[in-house]
């Protein structure tokens, strides 16, 4: 990796997921690449693999292919205690679910604490950095309260504490914001905001398109395991779209485009047709029998000619 490497580096990342009856593949062959620095957003449906890439660049799976580099970092090479320092100090973790991002029965204060400990910091040293981050995400006041005293704002402000806590470069959120309001959420929003001033990176997972757009640097999709740009379009008054330059280019070359609506509202996904996909299909078209040709016609979705 050369100095002018990207902070994320995903090559080609392939991840599959197999049980007894099925075989999922959650990524399917990802190229990302983000900068220091950055907040990145991901969106995209339930299933999407938006948490699998999220994962993965914690240490906490491994890819079945491709390369993956943090910070010039191999993940793929990590092992044994390598992969549990990379874990533990050059990377934070947010995770809608509160159970995952705190104990119960720690105070706001102990739960910040606790990596500090795990890295052997002495007590007084660590009791002071836990109440400098308290103070920056707005909370000395309650750090003597235990998780369930906390309203879920408060709750999540403390796990970003903590996922701070040994001052990783990298800070990954899965649907940090998941279980809020609206007002909650972008308070929460706020603070990630702050830090990323302060110079941590963040990739957050997310649904909320919305607070995307506001706060991230850059939202991407993902569906189906392909991730995508989002880009933006714009609706005409005749009712044409145009297009960004960047899709534009996907397109260059083709003699038409194919439109699928996805169920669900799940979006639109434009395809490039070339003239030769336009000659076979009329061809087969031609080749039916005219007491079949309905049914081609339902199969194709196209309308009588």
């Amino acid at each position: 990796m050369s100095a002018q490497a990207a902070f994320i580096d995903c090559r080609k990342v392939i991840k599959t997921y197999k049980t007894a009856a099925e075989e999922t593949q959650a990524l399917r062959s990802i190229n990302f690449r983000m900068e220091r620095g950055e907040m990145v957003a991901i969106i995209g449906p339930s299933g999407a693999g938006k948490s699998t890439l999220l994962n993965l660049l914690g240490g906490l799976d491994e890819p079945d292919a491709g390369e993956l580099y943090v910070e010039g970092l191999n993940l793929r090479a990590l092992r044994g205690h390598a992969l549990e320092q990379y874990r533990l100090k050059r990377v934070g973790f947010i995770w809608q679910n509160v159970s995952q991002n705190l104990l119960m029965h720690r105070s706001s204060l102990h739960n910040v604490t606790l990596p500090m400990m795990l890295t052997g910091m002495g007590f007084f040293k660590r009791r002071k950095e836990a109440e400098k981050l308290l103070a920056s995400v707005d909370l000395v006041d309650q750090m003597y309260k235990k998780p369930p005293q906390l309203s879920g704002g408060q709750q999540q402000r403390v796990a970003i504490a903590v996922a701070l806590a040994n001052k990783p470069d990298l800070l990954l959120a899965d649907e940090p914001t998941g279980a809020l309001d609206q007002k909650t959420a972008r308070q929460v929003m706020e603070v990630l905001k702050e830090k990323q001033r302060e110079g941590i990176t963040i990739l957050m997972v997310t649904h909320d398109r919305d607070l995307a757009e506001i706060y991230a640097d850059r939202t991407l999709t993902l569906r189906d395991g392909l991730l995508g740009q989002d880009m933006e379009s714009h609706l005409n008054t005749d009712g044409s779209v145009s297009l960004p330059d960047e899709a534009k280019l996907v397109f260059e070359g083709a003699s038409s485009i194919s439109v699928e609506v996805r169920e669900g509202g799940d979006g639109v996904l434009l395809r490039p047709r070339v003239e030769e996909d336009d000659r076979v299909d009329a061809l087969l078209k031609n080749l039916v029998l005219p007491k079949h040709r309905s049914l081609w016609q339902r199969l194709r979705g196209k309308e009588s000619s």
